[in-house]
């Protein structure tokens, strides 16, 4: 999602105030404070994460809201996110689910500590932070160590070529569990015709993708062909009460990309 706002040095804009401002190798990272909510940005005029301060777990931007989706299909013990920026999907995710432990690797220490500092994520002993690069992360993972893999990461304008590498996808299938999925966000889908494309089907069973209404589309790679299609409703809209949020049209434009 866009700033309303190109982001200058100016330190208040028309609708938005620069409340902390920082900078590491990879560029910018400004904190904007808005009426409604607060903005993580890597100094572009795209939203990084969104915050509503009075509602913490709330999901801002409507893609947040689509990689949830992947709980229709499964009750995960273990979930590992690759990519923090402000947070939003491990709040939502670590209100939602109470046994469930999270692993968040984030390549960049000054976003975990702005997370920490402006964003109120939990810091629990179910919240486990690696600072380091996502793909010798995975790399070095165990085998069968987690359900879900959340994959967000993305700099102040482009998505990490490693959602786009086979050797990603690969690394994914040996640490997700049995019935492990794999949820990706994409700016762009991979070409069906692509080796990357290839690589995704010979490794996963089933395959689904959810465009959202700004660019975003959601890929969702399951390890097994078993998928609960009719239960899957029924976990949305408890889910929708708990966080009093909305599901239901999202998992109605889901789109199976494999027969």
């Amino acid at each position: 999602m866009k700033l309303k706002c190109l982001l200058t040095g100016a330190s208040t804009m028309a609708d938005g105030k620069v409340v902390h401002r920082t900078s590491d190798a990879y560029g910018n990272i400004l904190v904007v404070d808005y009426p409604r909510y607060r903005v993580l940005s890597f100094d572009s005029i795209y939203e990084q994460s969104g915050f509503y301060v009075e509602k913490p777990y709330a999901l801002v931007h409507e893609y947040t809201r689509i990689m949830m989706l992947v709980l229709g299909f499964m009750e995960p013990r273990h979930t590992t996110l690759l990519g923090l920026g402000g947070g939003s999907l491990l709040r939502s995710l670590h209100h939602y689910l109470s046994h469930c432990d999270f692993h968040v690797v984030e390549l960049r220490p000054k976003v975990y500590e702005i997370a920490r500092e402006y964003f109120d994520i939990p810091d629990d002993e179910r919240v486990w932070v690696s600072i380091e690069d996502a793909k010798l992360k995975m790399k070095s993972s165990k085998d069968a160590s987690t359900d879900i893999i959340f994959a967000d990461m993305y700099d102040a304008y482009h998505m990490s070529p490693i959602q786009g590498q086979k050797q990603f996808i690969q690394e994914c299938y040996r640490t997700l569990s049995k019935n492990g999925w794999l949820v990706i966000n994409y700016h762009l889908l991979p070409d069906p015709n692509s080796p990357f494309f290839e690589c995704l089907i010979d490794h996963f069973s089933t395959l689904m993708v959810c465009s959202g209404a700004y660019g975003n589309h959601i890929l969702f790679a399951g390890k097994s062909s078993s998928v609960d299609y009719e239960q899957a409703p029924v976990k949305l809209r408890k889910m929708e009460k708990i966080l009093n949020e909305t599901f239901m049209p999202l998992f109605q434009r889901l789109e199976h990309l494999t027969a």
